[in-house]
Formats: structure tokens, C-alpha cells, sequence
């Protein structure tokens, strides 16, 4: 199966990528017998190497280090993922330090780890010869937003210290016919629901960010609301709640860029008219954790009231489990409302005469 996404590596070491893939897993790489190039023959074994990492992320799906912190699994050995805004520093200057036989701290890179663990960062020291090319050197410099595959050294003082594998940048493996080909990475994997081709009059009816328009959802139950969500989408059977549900609507009807994509739902009623926390969504964000467990190409959270980033941003890091990403979407309150005011739902909007429906 083709791999929905691939990296441009900027650190690699290759000692740590071999300890984690074994040795076989090159053997079969196709690198070709050794040239009279050696910039040429590296590139092959960075490639080669790069591909195994991939392979093994694949197969052995290691959790982004968001969802090891919301399950308490975040164990010292453990290997992990993260994707986000890393500060990188000392690069130079331990370069240039070692250059002329002086000593200097080994650089240092960080990503802050809020909002799991509030003030909290992940740090790990990286070295220059890891580096896979000269452009490596400023990717690796200052902010930037870096994947990260590593495994927990330990976890103490409210961060994590970590040994470095690779830092990438993730790039799209355009694949005809997969939801996760159109810029998926760029946007964090998440897609808003005027790009929901089964949603699509609700490109009709603006954006109204006013508390009035809000609190018109306080007394629309969440029944009702999933009611209209399985008939816009011509889903001829609604389930009833129960408590061991992983999602409240699921359907193989949704279209985005006029591919079918199997679709879990967890939709919130306005019995918390409030706006949702990770508070709203369980002990440890349990509800989303129940919701990426369905075998879904888009998972869809739903409320009647604003969303937190938090929310956000834990729904980011379950869709990143690199083994198997997959596209989220957010439908707050006011999304809501334009949803159901274009097709005529729960009292918004005329009732649309004669197509009411998918």
C-alpha cells in the first residue's frame, strides 16, 4: 500500500535509524552497487534510510508524543512522534567552536508541549554531523516547524528529554483518489466544512460570529442535530445514543473532492453551552481517543458552541499518528448554524422544497 506522505530529512542519524529498523530492512532498498561518486553513494544511503524509517513508521505506527501524554504512556524508551514549532540553537556556534578546538554546549532543539503538559517542552541535543545537506543548516536554525522521531530519554521536571532520529519537513505523496493528497499537511491535516463537497451549499449562507446567532443553538438538541446530518447526507438509519459509542454518526456517503471518504461523527450538544475544553471531552480526552478508533478516513467534531485551541490541538495530534493519518474536521457553533440554515434544519433557514436532503 502506498504510503500517503513522505519526508525530506534535514537530520538523520544513521546508527539510531539502523537500531530501529534492523538491518535487513535495507536489503532490499534498491541503493545499486557503490559508484565512483561518494556524495552520490550518500544520498542513496540517506534515501535508503529514510524510506526504512518510513516503512517502519508504518508498520509499528509509533504515537505522536501529544497522544503518549494524554494516555500516560509517555515512558522513558519509548519511541514517538511530533510534529510542531521547534527553537533550534547553538548550531553554528558549536560548529565553529569545534572548528577551531574550543568547547561549546552541543546545540539544543525544543518544542513546547502546552497544552499537555502547561509549560513543559520536549529538548533533545542534536549534532552537526547528522546533518544531511548544507541547506540542513538553516533549516535546523531559529523557529521553524520540523517533524520529529525520536525516542523518551526521560521524562522529569515537568519536560521530556529525547534522543534525536530524524527532523524532517512532511511532504504530500500526491495519490489519486486519497482525501489526504490536497494539501493535507500544510493545514495540519484538518479541513473546514465548506470543503465538505456533501456540505456544499454552505458556502451559501456567510460566517455570523455574533453571540446571538450562537445562543439560537441552546435549546436544538444534539438528537435533532444528528438527525439533519444523517439526512443531509442521505443516511437512511440514525443510531441510538448508548454509552460505549466511539462515535454518534457514521457514514461512507460524505464526498471531498469528489472522492468518498468514510466519515465518523462525534457531535455536542448544547447540554455544555459553553466553550468545549478537553473537560468537555471526557477523563484525558477519552472522547476523542474512542472517536480515532473508528476505521474512518475523516473524524468530524462537532459542537453548538465555540471550540477551543486545546481541542484543536489534541484532534491534531491523534490525526498525525504517522502509521495512519488521517483528515479531522471542526464544526463549532456557528459552522453549525450555517449548515443547517442551508438546508433547511431544526428551524434555520427555509426549508428547502422538494431537495431536502443529500
Amino acid at each position: 500500500m502506498a504510503v500517503p506522505y513522505d519526508l525530506t530529512c534535514w537530520y538523520l542519524n544513521d546508527r539510531r535509524i539502523m537500531e530501529l529498523v534492523g538491518p535487513g530492512a535495507l536489503d532490499c532498498g534498491g541503493g545499486g552497487s557503490p559508484s565512483r561518486d561518494p556524495h552520490l553513494d550518500r544520498l542513496r544511503r540517506l534515501r535508503d534510510l529514510k524510506d526504512a524509517a518510513i516503512d517502519w513508521m508504518q508498520a509499528a505506527k509509533p504515537s505522536p508524543l501529544g497522544v503518549l501524554l494524554t494516555t500516560g504512556a509517555a515512558d522513558a524508551g519509548r519511541a514517538f512522534t511530533h510534529l510542531g514549532l521547534f527553537g533550534f540553537k547553538g548550531l553554528n556556534k558549536y560548529d565553529a567552536a569545534r572548528q577551531s578546538g574550543r568547547s561549546a554546549p552541543v546545540p539544543v532543539a525544543y518544542s513546547k508541549l502546552d497544552p499537555w503538559m502547561p509549560n513543559g517542552k520536549v529538548t533533545c541535543d542534536y549534532y552537526p554531523e547528522h546533518l544531511t545537506s548544507v541547506s540542513a543548516w538553516g533549516e535546523l536554525s531559529g523557529q521553524k516547524r520540523k517533524f520529529f522521531l525520536g525516542v523518551i530519554q526521560d521524562v522529569a521536571n515537568g519536560g521530556i528529554r529525547a534522543i534525536p532520529y530524524l527532523f524532517a519537513d512532511v511532504v504530500e505523496n500526491q495519490l489519486r483518489g486519497q482525501i489526504l493528497s490536497s494539501g493535507a499537511w500544510s493545514s495540519h491535516l484538518e479541513i473546514h466544512i465548506d470543503q465538505i463537497d456533501s456540505f456544499a451549499r454552505v458556502s451559501e449562507v456567510p460566517l455570523e460570529r455574533t453571540r446571538a446567532a450562537l445562543d439560537s443553538l441552546r435549546a436544538v438538541p444534539e438528537r435533532q442535530i444528528k438527525e439533519a446530518i444523517a439526512d443531509i447526507l442521505g443516511e437512511p438509519n440514525v443510531p441510538k445514543d448508548w454509552g460505549g459509542e466511539s462515535s454518534d454518526l457514521f457514514s461512507s456517503r460524505v464526498t471531498i473532492d469528489g472522492n468518498r471518504a468514510s466519515t465518523a461523527f462525534l457531535l455536542k450538544g448544547p447540554a455544555n453551552f459553553r466553550p468545549m475544553t478537553m473537560a468537555e471531552l471526557g477523563s484525558n480526552g477519552d472522547q476523542i481517543q474512542r472517536l480515532f478508533t473508528e476505521p474512518a478516513e475523516l473524524l468530524v467534531l462537532q459542537h453548538c458552541h465555540e471550540v477551543t485551541s486545546a481541542v484543536r490541538t489534541m484532534m491534531r495530534a491523534f490525526a498525525q499518528q504517522m502509521g495512519n493519518p488521517r483528515r479531522f474536521a471542526i464544526i463549532d457553533g456557528y459552522d453549525t448554524i450555517r449548515l443547517l440554515t442551508a438546508y433547511g434544519k431544526c428551524g434555520f433557514g427555509p426549508a428547502a422544497s422538494g431537495h431536502d436532503g443529500a
